[in-house]
């Protein structure tokens, strides 16, 4: 015969409101959008620190991290080299993002020809 106490029943609720508020938790952080910079270029880092608010994903931490911290997003902008930017753009596409912006930005400070301003949104 199984005896069922208080502190049994207390920590059962704590488990499953743990468990039900978990995938609340991970979709609401899929629900703030991601601005993707790199932080080895001034103008990039620039461009993220105007972007209050969302989450940050920096590329100079490497590209296997980038990839795991991706996640499932509604909405991405960034301000990237066009070599991350199309390595993105082709795994945001795989997730049904769709190129909502896209500009070529200068680059004063770093001398960069090739960043490119983007946003990408669910449809």
């Amino acid at each position: 015969m199984m005896r069922v106490s208080r502190r049994s029943m207390l920590k059962g609720g704590a488990m499953a409101g743990t468990a039900i508020a978990m995938p609340a938790v991970a979709m609401s952080a899929r629900a703030v959008p991601l601005v993707v910079f790199d932080s080895r270029i001034p103008e990039s880092i620039a461009f993220a620190a105007s972007q209050s608010g969302l989450r940050q994903l920096d590329l100079a931490n490497g590209t296997e991290k980038a990839w795991r911290a991706l996640g499932n997003p509604q909405r991405v902008t960034g301000l990237t080299r066009w070599s991350d930017w199309t390595a993105l753009r082709g795994a945001l596409e795989e997730q049904g993002l769709r190129l909502s912006e896209e500009t070529r930005a200068t680059a004063p400070l770093s001398g960069r020809t090739h960043l490119f301003r983007w946003t990408m949104a669910k449809r």
